[in-house]
């Protein structure tokens, strides 16, 4: 039987794997950041905002240029931090069906 996976895919999921921790990493924390930052222009808005009431306010926050763009910035750091995670992912179910068919060769089941 054809093996699905080659080993020099396998080698490539695995330099991939290698290489991407800290890229991956960084990404999460970026987006906790811009998370927190986006917050943060929230609230600053919120304070200068004159509303009649704090509901107004709130809704005059949301809409500043300034929280638009912390939020741009958050949703911009979340995909690239899900595109990472996502082949990441690939990565290591390309390494595990190598390995699943790998055993089931060694036990005559391929």
């Amino acid at each position: 039987m054809v093996s699905l996976v080659t080993e020099d895919r396998v080698d490539r999921a695995l330099q991939y794997l290698a290489t991407t921790d800290h890229e991956c990493a960084s990404w999460k924390s970026t987006v906790l950041r811009t998370e927190y930052m986006a917050k943060v222009a929230e609230s600053l808005a919120f304070k200068a905002a004159e509303g009649s009431s704090a509901e107004e306010r709130k809704q005059l926050s949301r809409l500043a240029p300034e929280v638009q763009k912390a939020w741009d910035e958050h949703f911009t750091a979340v995909k690239e931090y899900e595109t990472v995670r996502a082949r990441r992912e690939r990565e290591a179910l390309i390494v595990d069906l190598y390995r699943t068919e790998s055993a089931n060769r060694r036990q005559g089941n391929v």
